[in-house]
């Protein structure tokens, strides 16, 4: 019995103590790792990442996938930067930002619903959103010839993205995504549909809504980052997001949710970020370069990934291994 509980503790609890075992490590390298500045730059730097992550975490736990909300970001950023520049509008600006990315994902949202039979398939949602990934980005290239635009700063958007904003609308958002998977009937319907989706269809779920719900979603929180992060450089490319979406669903996977669905959670989505942002930082710190750092969070994700699997295993035996 004893054997038993140690196994579900480092199975549930595996990536905190492996989080700790990072921060104390590093701390007695550097005493500057773990100070109050470095971890705040750590949470901000990772809020961009983390908000898609929540928006991406909520398909994924449904059974979908969406790699459209890096270009989603690069949309949404050269949207608001643009209405800041042009027009000194950084209210309507955001809101146009935040609506082009909701716009996106509802997009994708109707096409996979309308494409997908009496059971989903990843397979669809992944070359779906692959699709439309590929077409945003082109049209963002287009619309602005492939040039940076630099932002004039000084109004309501340049401050989004400064001081403890992003860390704030990180939690924040954490906080209601939280509430809304698992304390409302949207939430538990999302893992209803994850877990066994033709059961849900013969409950009488109204699957292709929330097959659209997730990706406006998912889309919105794109667009948001897309804010965050071009406040914070006071900038916008079409190449901003290239390659995030990768980090962001990285995020999730090491977090610990089953791309197959119906398993997973907010909270372990934030672990997951924070997680990989520290390991980051501290890698920094340590001086590792480039390419050996691309090498060791390569091999994380991967071991992420059998560790779930092998941990699923594990339960299924008991707590045996």
């Amino acid at each position: 019995m004893k054997k038993n509980k140690i196994s579900y503790l480092l199975l549930d609890y595996g990536l905190l103590l492996a989080l700790l075992l990072i921060i104390v490590v590093v701390s007695f390298i550097s005493e500057n790792f773990f100070s109050t500045n470095n971890m705040l730059n750590i949470l901000r730097q990772v809020s961009v990442t983390g908000v898609m992550a929540l928006g991406v975490s909520i398909v994924i736990i449904a059974g979908h996938m969406d790699l459209s909300i890096g270009s989603i970001l690069s949309l949404s950023g050269v949207v608001v930067m643009t209405m800041v520049n042009d027009y000194s509008m950084d209210g309507v600006g955001v809101l146009m930002a935040l609506g082009a990315g909701a716009a996106v994902g509802l997009i994708n949202g109707v096409i996979i619903a309308a494409i997908t039979g009496k059971k989903a398939r990843t397979g669809e949602s992944f070359i779906i959103t692959y699709g439309m990934q590929t077409a945003i980005a082109a049209f963002t290239l287009l619309v602005t010839n492939g040039v940076y635009i630099n932002g004039k700063g000084g109004g309501f958007h340049s401050q989004i993205g400064k001081g403890m904003w992003p860390i704030i609308i990180f939690v924040g958002m954490a906080i209601v995504f939280y509430l809304l998977m698992n304390k409302t009937p949207f939430g538990r319907t999302i893992y209803f549909i994850g877990n066994n989706e033709p059961a849900a269809r013969m409950s009488g779920v109204n699957v292709k809504f929330y097959t659209v719900a997730i990706f406006v979603i998912a889309g919105f929180c794109a667009g948001l980052a897309g804010v965050i992060l071009s406040s914070r450089v006071n900038a916008a490319s079409s190449t901003a997001g290239n390659g995030m979406e990768l980090d962001a669903i990285a995020a999730v996977v090491v977090g610990g949710t089953a791309l197959t669905g119906g398993k997973g959670g907010i909270g372990r989505t934030v672990l997951g970020v924070v997680v990989l942002g520290v390991l980051q930082n501290a890698l920094h710190i340590l001086n590792v370069t480039t390419y050996p750092q691309m090498i060791i969070r390569g091999s994380i994700i991967v071991l992420a990934v059998l560790f779930d699997v092998l941990a699923g295993k594990i339960k299924e035996k008991g707590g045996k291994v």
